[in-house]
């Protein structure tokens, strides 16, 4: 397992970070052992996973493992409760269920552009100064959004964002997952590499769609989302690299994310163990910019 800071965390972060939106039942506290013993040490919790229960379920996990170096990353602020008066009642409600006393990364979970920004940073400010977050970061947020954040940080003396949480993968959607998620287009990527703003992309392998499982037992957003003609030739491009490499075309999707020039922490979502175990296997894969370059664009 690779490892990264992010500004303001002092704990290296694992390149991998399990989310937790499935492990609402102690049934699935197998998935966070597995991740631990390989070296994962960052978990992604949100108030809205399961009306709070993913959130209850890890908490339980952590009370009895203690384990060393974790980090959490919490969001909260999910709609309709997206504005500032939510950020401190929502992370009590988290910090209770996870029994911890502060969140590492503390991630608004969406945006709303009918809050100033100056609001919003003010609150995640206060928490950071009351020691109940150390680094904060949207969830979502469009460049724009975000720049504008940054100017009203620094402006007012006040740390910024250190992260942002939207969709990342080889694949590109047509449309949102949800209403309110943001991708990172091109402009964007090059904002996060040049003011060393880390991404916590989701669906960071497109919610199966390199994966070789039959394309019936997927999500049906997949094919919503992703089922384009282009989005199928960068499938065929990974699985060519990964014959060549001795992989498997998902662990190629995950190099892809990983590989970068800004800093990434891929958001994995396995529900089972085996799922789990194949995701890592994609880990520890460095593809050279010449490869990254030809799966996204075939030149």
């Amino acid at each position: 397992m690779k490892y990264s800071t992010v500004n303001g965390i002092s704990t290296p972060l694992s390149r991998c970070v399990l989310g937790t939106s499935g492990i609402r039942t102690a049934d699935k506290h197998r998935l966070l052992d597995v991740f631990f013993e390989a070296g994962g040490n960052c978990i992604d919790t949100a108030r809205a996973y399961g009306g709070g229960a993913a959130e209850v379920s890890v908490g339980e996990w952590i009370r009895r493992n203690q384990p060393e170096n974790l980090v959490v990353v919490v969001k909260g602020a999910h709609p309709p409760n997206c504005g500032p008066a939510a950020v401190s009642t929502e992370l009590t409600q988290s910090l209770d269920a996870l029994g911890i006393e502060r969140a590492d990364l503390y991630m608004l979970h969406r945006d709303n552009t009918d809050v100033p920004v100056g609001e919003f940073v003010d609150a995640l400010e206060t928490e950071v100064a009351a020691g109940r977050i150390t680094a904060y970061g949207g969830s979502n947020w469009g460049m724009s959004r975000l720049a504008e954040a940054q100017r009203y940080a620094a402006d007012n003396g006040r740390a910024g964002m250190a992260a942002i949480s939207n969709h990342f993968s080889l694949a590109e959607p047509v449309e949102p997952l949800y209403p309110g998620c943001e991708s990172v287009p091109p402009e964007l990527a090059g904002y996060l590499a040049d003011h060393g703003i880390a991404l916590f992309p989701w669906s960071s392998q497109a919610r199966g769609f390199f994966s070789d499982a039959p394309w019936d037992g997927l999500d049906p957003n997949v094919w919503r989302c992703w089922d384009t003609d282009d989005n199928h030739i960068r499938r065929e491009r990974a699985a060519k690299l990964a014959t060549s490499l001795g992989v498997r075309p998902i662990n190629i999707a995950l190099g892809y994310v990983l590989g970068q020039p800004f800093g990434t922490f891929p958001i994995i979502g396995p529900q089972t163990e085996e799922q789990l175990r194949l995701a890592l296997d994609g880990a520890d894969l460095v593809l050279e910019p010449a490869q990254l370059t030809w799966l996204a664009t075939g030149m």
